[in-house]
């Protein structure tokens, strides 16, 4: 308000000259000539208020107008961020899942070089569960695969079964050590047996035998692809429901559950050696302190997976068995301890469906 009464102030002083030199020189030039009317100081006086209430509405408006712009602004943004779908919740879990489906079929009809027309069909699932997050992993893994074959004029006889859990928690002790519990569950789905040219023996049903197995170690992982846990205090159990099978899996003929405890290591490495090229093996050795702790137990299991397309693939997946604890037969009919291998080839459909 001070300023304002100075800036006035100063424009009517100026006014005031200015008005003062304009009247000398009419009066110089008067003669003859129209006076020129000039404006008194109340008039100027009066003009500057009106521009100046002119320039403070004006201002005014300018405000106005810069609030409702912001305000409009301000109204935009959130009407766009409502239209928004809402962020996703961070998720610590990686989940993925195999499916393969492997079909075969041979016809001969007056074929002179001989043989039997066959079909064979065969599916594997492997679906996998991890969490991670700060200290604390979470690995799950589900495994079941199925397959059969058949010969005209035979009787279908089962290639494949297997079905198998595991699940495995860690704590990080450090950078790569994890303190661990791991659970573990395999058996197969139907009955299987022995095929002589005679006869056929039944070996194997749905929990005849299942084997369960709890650990408790370290965890070492390395490298994110390649994980060794060595569980010092590891209790098993050997589940044979069948009596006329308990036997040839380490029990005594009224024995259905028959206790493990002792050591166990475990090397996993899961990678992708090329493009499209995947290995995932797994060597799991046991040393049983209640019986015999010198006969090493080994389970090996090897995965080869070969992608050709979105929905194709190779495989190749072999299982090598040694437990001094399970009994088989030879073609004469002597029962020992034997190693036992399988190897399952196969070219066929495949998908995979993942978070990452």
């Amino acid at each position: 308000m001070f300023k304002k009464k100075i800036l006035l102030i100063g424009t009517a002083l100026l006014l005031t000259v200015v008005v003062s030199s304009a009247q000398e020189t009419v009066k110089a030039d008067s003669l003859g000539k129209d006076a020129v009317q000039v404006p008194k100081y109340e008039e100027l006086v009066r003009m500057y208020a009106r521009l100046a209430a002119k320039v403070d509405s004006a201002r005014q408006r300018a405000i106005e107008d810069s609030i409702l712009i912001a305000r409009f602004i301000e109204e935009s943004r959130q009407t766009a961020l409502a239209a928004m779908p809402a962020p996703k919740k961070p998720t610590f879990w990686t989940n993925t899942m195999l499916s393969q489906l492997n079909f075969s079929q041979t016809s001969l009809t007056n074929w002179a070089a001989g043989g039997n027309s066959s079909i064979a069909l065969g599916g594997y699932i492997d679906a996998k569960a991890n969490y991670e997050k700060n200290s604390v992993i979470f690995q799950n893994r589900f495994q079941i695969g199925y397959g059969f074959v058949k010969m005209f004029g035979d009787i279908l006889k089962k290639t494949d079964d297997r079905l198998a859990f595991d699940s495995k928690f860690g704590y990080k002790a450090t950078e790569k050590l994890y303190f661990s519990a791991a659970f573990g569950i395999k058996t197969q789905m139907a009955k299987g047996y022995k095929y002589t040219t005679k006869d056929t023996t039944l070996v194997s049903q749905f929990t005849s035998p299942l084997n369960s197995t709890l650990a408790l170690g370290l965890d070492y992982k390395p490298l994110p692809w390649l994980s060794m846990t060595f569980a010092p205090l590891t209790g098993g159990i050997v589940v044979v429901s069948l009596p006329e099978l308990r036997e040839n899996y380490g029990n005594k003929p009224d024995e259905k559950v028959r206790m493990e405890f002792g050591a166990q290591l475990k090397i996993k490495l899961d990678k992708e050696v090329f493009e499209n090229v995947k290995v995932d093996t797994e060597l799991v050795l046991f040393s049983d302190y209640l019986n015999k702790p010198q006969n090493i137990h080994v389970l090996w299991d090897l995965s080869i997976s070969m992608q050709v397309n979105k929905f194709m693939s190779a495989n190749i997946r072999t299982n090598l068995i040694y437990d001094d604890n399970i009994k088989i037969a030879d073609k004469y009919g002597n029962k020992a301890s034997r190693v036992q291998f399988r190897e399952i080839l196969s070219i066929g459909l495949s998908y995979t469906i993942s978070n990452k």
